[in-house]
């Protein structure tokens, strides 16, 4: 296993460490009787998190890059043979996820290319298994995985016009779509393609995509919205035998350049054709290094992050143990790279993310252990000064109690009424972003879009789609805001009418759905910004592209319904177990005076219950303390525990 794969397992190691430590908290929680639903709800979601987790390498490039091969080279050469099918010309003709999914057996699912009549994306059909044809493999067998695998390479024939109703348009200098002597063309058999096979790195949350060229990214605006820009890493690769071609360029800076701002590593493949015998060392490493200067001048990158291999050299090297053809391969610096660039960076978001659910859901769990110290403390202390009183002055202290106890009451009763705006405020918000309101806006914009072949036309249908978003973001922001001061001054009031430990209140943002937006707005004016009369194949993809940019924000929307639903619920968490707290500690004590006036209970007996409460509160916060430093430590890096993590922008 290479630099990547010792990664990759040593994070899917890790996720599963901080896994366990984050059940043990949560069942003691349970056990101290702190387990709310809002608490349960976000651990369940933390343990979701870690257990999806993905980390995804998109390949693109252009077809006989050895894009496969090098695949083959990083991932799979345990297998001894080519899992990934790779030979001259095509060898993948449909885009193809390799990933894992314990819910599914271990199969290959093929969608039909024919489903792009419909316009229906690629997102919507996911979940339908109707739609697909699965081909079931046999677990542990990679000769009849590398046969299904053939799959991926079928091909039709169809006439030109059938190719453009599929949305398929000439772009490159590959000799797509050219006709044969009897007017047919050739077109993938098959739109998508995912695997799911039972590999130990697939297993650890590895998902990776073979994208099979300028033609077939440009025919599925899935690859360009949300697959490639989604990727934390992408590998474009060349050959050093064909250098940089026009299509090479038109990949990179429609698909690759503007979407991927991170992440990004050349590959100068099949470097092995530089080799020759006749040439001292040197002479080919020059030879190489100019070859890596040019690309990284034409891709305007670094040259430090183009990468010249041989993957086929590094395949047969791993397979047959070979260190020095290994070496000479140069594979081990690009799974360096890869994996110095991609799982610590990864890993610093999940920790972000993870440290700050955790760490807002233990604060509300410390406050509560707090607020019982304090009011057994409290109890204690009025119970001592007792000793040695008339039953006048308990009587006095059994009143004043029970004036406490009324203003309470009181103050929940302006409570209520604040809950009534927080409420109002709530079905406002899931109005604003609602599955109805996005279906109003689609509508309203495919109208727009139906009766024009100019680009304004087919450019204000899209426009008004974001635009309509982004009044609703707007909208929701500032329905949010108010819910926040309202909240915040619900707290102070509290605080310091009651002496309850509230702090502030988490406030909701809508930084991130916001960006997400202009991303997506970004990519559909990079792509038909320019377009001044549509041709029908161009009508024909704006069209797929404008659903595909449906289903993208319709996926926003529904993220954004859940993440205001749960912040909804964890804002008034903190105020509702406190207010629970403050009301049975408020009975105990009035209980506690009223039993020694009635001589029902020895002052002495009550005093001492009081005190071995405190002392199992004060157990109960030392195991707290110890299970959340636990998990505050596996959060921290390896090499340096409990190091701080930089404040990352959370997607």
């Amino acid at each position: 296993m290479g630099a990547i794969g010792e990664q990759i397992a040593a994070y899917g190691g890790w996720r599963g460490e901080l896994a366990d430590a984050i059940r043990r908290y949560f069942l003691w929680l349970d056990d101290v009787e702190l387990a709310d639903d809002v608490a349960r709800a976000r651990i369940e979601a933390i343990l979701a998190r870690l257990g999806n987790e993905r980390i995804t390498v998109a390949f693109v490039a252009e077809f006989s890059r050895g894009k496969s091969e090098l695949i083959n080279a990083i991932f799979f050469p345990d297998h001894g043979q080519r899992v990934v099918p790779s030979s001259a010309g095509r060898t993948t003709m449909c885009p193809t996820e390799l990933r894992y999914d314990r819910d599914r057996p271990p199969s290959i699912r093929l969608l039909p290319v024919e489903t792009r009549i419909d316009d229906t994306p690629l997102a919507d059909l996911r979940d339908e298994p109707d739609a697909w044809t699965e081909i079931v493999l046999p677990h542990g067998d990679p000769i009849r995985l590398r046969q299904a695998f053939g799959a991926v390479q079928e091909i039709d024939l169809v006439s030109v016009e059938r190719a453009r109703q599929l949305g398929f348009v000439q772009e490159g200098d590959d000799g797509f779509l050219q006709p044969d002597a009897d007017g047919m063309v050739q077109v993938p058999r098959w739109r998508h393609a995912i695997v799911n096979y039972p590999h130990p790195l697939l297993e650890m949350g590895l998902v990776i995509i073979d994208t099979p060229g300028l033609n077939a990214i440009g025919a599925e605006p899935e690859l360009t919205l949300s697959m490639i820009p989604k990727a934390d890493a992408v590998l474009f690769v060349l050959a050093a035998d064909t250098g940089v071609t026009r299509s090479d360029i038109e990949v990179w800076r429609r698909h690759v350049s503007p979407v991927q701002r991170s992440g990004r590593i050349a590959v100068l493949n099949k470097i092995d054709g530089l080799w020759d015998e006749l040439k001292d060392d040197a002479s080919i490493d020059a030879e190489i290094d100019r070859q890596v200067a040019s690309v990284a001048a034409a891709l305007e990158l670094p040259a430090g992050m183009v990468f010249p291999v041989s993957a086929q050299k590094g395949l047969v090297a791993r397979v047959q143990g070979d260190r020095g053809l290994l070496a000479r391969s140069r594979l081990p610096a690009l799974e360096q790279a890869l994996s110095g660039e991609l799982v610590p960076r990864q890993r610093e978001i999940l920790v972000e993310h993870v440290r700050r659910e955790f760490d807002e859901m233990s604060g509300v769990a410390g406050s509560l252990l707090s607020a019982r110290r304090r009011n057994l403390v409290e109890q204690i202390f009025e119970l001592n000064a007792l000793r040695g009183k008339n039953r006048d002055v308990m009587g006095h202290m059994a009143a004043r109690i029970r004036g406490e106890r009324e203003d309470f009451e009181k103050g929940l009763r302006h409570l209520q009424g604040l809950r009534s705006v927080f409420s109002r405020h709530s079905r406002t918000i899931f109005a604003t972003i609602g599955a109805d309101a996005l279906r109003q806006h689609v509508r309203n914009a495919r109208e727009d879009m139906r009766t024009s072949n100019f680009s304004g036309g087919l450019r204000t249908g899209m426009d008004s789609l974001i635009g309509a978003a982004r009044v609703d973001f707007g909208e929701t922001g500032r329905l949010a805001g108010e819910v926040g001061t309202l909240m915040s001054a619900m707290y102070k009031s509290f605080s310091a009418q009651h002496g309850l430990s509230l702090g502030s209140p988490i406030l909701f943002s809508m930084k991130r759905y916001v960006a997400e937006l202009d991303r997506i707005e970004a990519l559909q004016r990079r792509h038909f910004g320019a377009i001044s009369l549509v041709t029908t194949e161009k009508w024909a993809l704006m069209r797929r592209f404008f659903e595909s940019v449906a289903s993208r924000i319709k996926a926003l929307y529904e993220k954004l319904n859940r993440d205001i639903q749960a912040w909804l619920r964890a804002v008034m968490a903190p105020i509702e177990g406190q207010i629970r707290e403050h009301q049975d500690q408020l009975k105990r004590r009035l209980d506690a005076v009223r039993r020694v006036i009635d001589a029902n209970g020895s002052l002495d007996e009550r005093i001492e219950a009081l005190e071995r409460m405190r002392a199992e509160v004060e157990q109960c916060t030392a195991v707290a303390d110890e299970l959340v430093g636990q998990i505050r430590a596996t959060l921290g890096h390896p090499e340096q525990p409990g190091r701080p993590v930089g404040q990352l922008e959370t997607a």
